[in-house]
Formats: structure tokens, sequence, C-alpha cells
């Protein structure tokens, strides 16, 4: 493939997949572009699609249902729903071949919350987009620059229900070095000045999956 995997300012297709099912699917705007990595934007009131379970806990703020959606996971049986985006603006940066991707997450006012790592499987290109798999680890990394581990529960249970394979473990340890020397060495996107703000712009229609 030469040129960029997806035109910046197109509407693409987030999938997570986990055995040929569509676990999650989300709209996003195209920010920038290249041979092998895009930037793409999502931000309160996107309509996306996830499992109704997931949907169920609040978008993950009730554990005892969080949990349960990774019980349908691994046994095969969801449904999905649809669930509006809130929060925050989020602007990921996804790489070819990597097993995490990095977010930043900003506040109502364009101010940086905290860079969001989730480790998820390496994307997988198409025309309109890509897919992955959540792998339920997470790092957050504060404007400050300090870290901290989160859903390693969450990680454990998938491990004890097959979600995460012995090779998908191996790769993730791999991967969290990678993170954290990204983090410490503030290379990247961890570069970043964090006093910069980012707010979508005004022109901007929220993305639907219409239109991908």
């Amino acid at each position: 493939m030469t040129g960029a995997l997806l035109p910046p300012g197109s509407i693409a297709v987030r999938r997570d997949v986990f055995r040929g099912r569509v676990w999650t699917q989300a709209p996003v705007r195209v920010l920038a572009s290249d041979e092998t990595s895009a930037v793409a934007a999502l931000w309160p009131g996107v309509v996306t699609l996830a499992a109704a379970r997931f949907v169920e806990s609040g978008g993950g703020r009730d554990k005892a249902l969080r949990s349960a959606a990774l019980d349908d996971l691994a046994g095969g049986g969801w449904d999905l729903a649809e669930w509006a985006w809130r929060w925050t603006g989020v602007v990921t940066e996804i790489v070819s071949g990597r097993w995490f991707s990095v977010a930043r997450m900003y506040a109502e006012d364009g101010t940086l919350n905290c860079w969001y790592v989730n480790f998820e499987r390496p994307p997988t290109w198409y025309a309109s987009g890509w897919d992955t798999m959540d792998l339920a680890l997470d790092l957050v990394v504060e404007p400050d620059g300090k870290w901290h581990w989160k859903d390693e529960d969450e990680y454990a249970q998938c491990r004890r229900l097959g979600v995460i394979t012995d090779a998908e473990d191996a790769a993730l340890e791999q991967a969290r070095e990678q993170a954290v020397a990204l983090v410490e060495a503030r290379a990247g996107v961890f570069g970043a000045d964090p006093a910069r703000r980012w707010l979508p712009e005004a022109g901007w229609a929220l993305p639907t999956l219409t239109e991908s």
C-alpha cells in the first residue's frame, strides 16, 4: 500500500472484532495519515455501537456489569447497542504493527486530561477504517508525566477466560515496556506540549456510522 492509509478529513470506522464478531464500532474523523499510521478524533455526541451489557454498565462504570460483559465476550454471546460518546474529546494515534494506540483525552474546555494508552491488537487497515481488538489493559499518563496501570483486574479476567492468548500476553509484555519507555522519554505523542488545547472545529459535523 502506498500513500495515506486513510484520507485526512474523511470519516473512518474503528472496530473491535473478536472471533469474527464485532464487539464495538465507532465512527471517527481522520485528522492525519501516512503509510503506516493515522490520527483520528472522536468527541462527545458521536453515536457508537458497543456490547449491550457494556452500554448497560454506563460505559464501564458499573464494574459488575462490565465484568459480566467480558464473560459474554468469552462465551461468544452478545448484542450491540447504541452508545453516545461523552465526557471527553479523544485524539488517537494508531500505528501499524503496534500493540497499543495512544489517545489524548481532552476536557470540555479543550485542556488535556491525560494520555491514554490502550493495549490492543495491531490494526488491520481497510479503505474505510481499521479493525483491532481491545485487550483490556490500559496505561494512564497524567499531563505532568506520572503514570499508572488501569484495568489489570480485567486483563487477568480475560486471561482466565481465554480471551487473551499466551501469544498475545507475550506480545503485550513487550508492548508494556515499549509504551513505558516512550512515556519516560517524553517521545512521540508524549512529547507534545500538555498545555496545548484541542477542540473539534466548529464546522465539523458529528461522524456517523452511515457515512463510512
